[in-house]
């Protein structure tokens, strides 16, 4: 039996953070002390440059508890991520974790040296590059948020492992697996990779920031902030993300790196072999937490059929909106097809975008700092909903 920790937790103060992490790796069978004389390696989600409030980044009080909790039982707390495309220390200066790595003394890993990781039972890719920081710590806790995801339906333990792969590489898997069933699959050898590439494997402790979520049009500024008040702890990642997809109500039968996590031999079989201990999911569900909207075409037989031209009128495109765009460009810089081009002509105000190149990734809502891109409906998605 597979044990997940669901504990309340209503805000991001610090004691009691500690308190209820410190149960819920108790309630696993973690022991804290395990943490003596070894360096371990803390990895949230820090997507991009944002502010704690906007519920995009695993919260830095979060972050400062379990850095406390490694600290008072002797490990070495070092800090790991790759944002999507901007440098992880200006990512930490704006999502308000400077003043936690300065008072707390963390150090902050050089993510730029990379090394081959080796999985020979992946389903498709054997060899993964990763950050070299990874290599270098004795266990590493993954610090997920809890969020919604227009492409993979909801992010959690398993999507957050993402993180591990450097900077811009992140957006050139989108291009070379953009079907999300493809890319949950690919998630999922990472996810195998990380339990048994490493030569002694590594422990691995999931830990996951749902104090407050996020719904809606997630995992980036298109979401929608969500208190959600819990706090959830695992060894295995697949087993978290299915305990908490039972919390917000989302279809299992949606998120892939679930679904397709049962049938992998690293992981939980399927929902019989979970146990929640704590509280339970009645007692935390939040109410009205809202899924994205379905993207036709983007799962099942209707993404393997269609070309560059008919996608247009089946499958959701992200479209730029006039008001809220800045011409940063950061859309620009992410984008895996390069479907993002300069201003179409003078006195425009927002991107051009090339849909016949876009692959539907939407690494472009993702990533806006100012939810300025948004999904705009296939003219035919209803037909596509009867391929799912």
């Amino acid at each position: 039996m597979t044990l997940v920790s669901l504990l309340p937790c209503p805000r991001y103060e610090p004691a009691d953070l500690q308190s209820v992490i410190l149960d819920g790796l108790r309630g696993i069978g973690f022991r804290p002390e395990d943490f003596r004389n070894l360096r371990v390696v803390l990895k949230p989600n820090l997507l991009t440059a944002t502010h704690p409030d906007r519920a995009v980044a695993t919260h830095p009080e979060f972050f400062r508890a379990v850095v406390r909790i490694v600290k008072e039982h002797g490990g070495v707390p070092v800090l790991a991520e790759n944002p999507s495309h901007l440098s992880l220390g200006w990512v930490i200066r704006k999502a308000g974790y400077l003043p936690i790595v300065r008072e707390e003394n963390v150090e902050v890993a050089d993510m730029k040296p990379v090394r081959a990781l080796a999985y020979a039972e992946a389903r498709a890719y054997r060899r993964i590059e990763i950050s070299e920081a990874f290599f270098h710590g004795d266990i590493i806790l993954n610090l997920p948020k809890l969020k919604t995801h227009v492409l993979t339906h909801m992010t959690g333990a398993v999507k957050n492992l993402f993180g591990v792969i450097p900077g811009l590489e992140k957006a050139r898997m989108h291009m070379r697996v953009p079907a999300s069933r493809a890319f949950s699959e690919w998630l999922l050898d990472l996810y195998g990779a990380l339990q048994q590439g490493f030569q002694p494997p590594k422990p691995m402790v999931h830990i996951m920031d749902a104090v407050v979520g996020m719904d809606g049009e997630g995992p980036g500024t298109g979401g929608t902030p969500k208190p959600i008040g819990a706090v959830l702890v695992g060894l295995d990642a697949v087993a978290l993300d299915w305990v908490a997809a039972l919390l917000t109500g989302l279809d299992v039968r949606n998120i892939h790196t679930i679904t397709g996590g049962f049938a992998r031999p690293f992981s939980v079989g399927s929902a019989q072999e979970i146990r929640i201990v704590g509280s339970s999911v009645e007692d935390l569900a939040p109410k009205d937490f809202r899924p994205p909207h379905p993207s036709p075409g983007r799962t099942g037989l209707g993404e393997y059929l269609l070309g560059t031209t008919s996608k247009n009128w089946f499958v959701d495109k992200p479209v730029p909106q006039e008001g809220r765009c800045t011409l940063c460009y950061q859309c620009k810089t992410v984008c895996p097809a390069g479907a993002i081009l300069e201003a179409a002509a003078e006195g425009t105000k927002v991107p051009r975008y090339d849909h016949k190149k876009c692959i539907r990734c939407f690494c472009c809502i993702e990533i806006c700092p100012e939810a300025a891109v948004v999904r705009k409906p296939a003219r035919l998605r209803w037909l596509m909903n009867l391929w799912g």
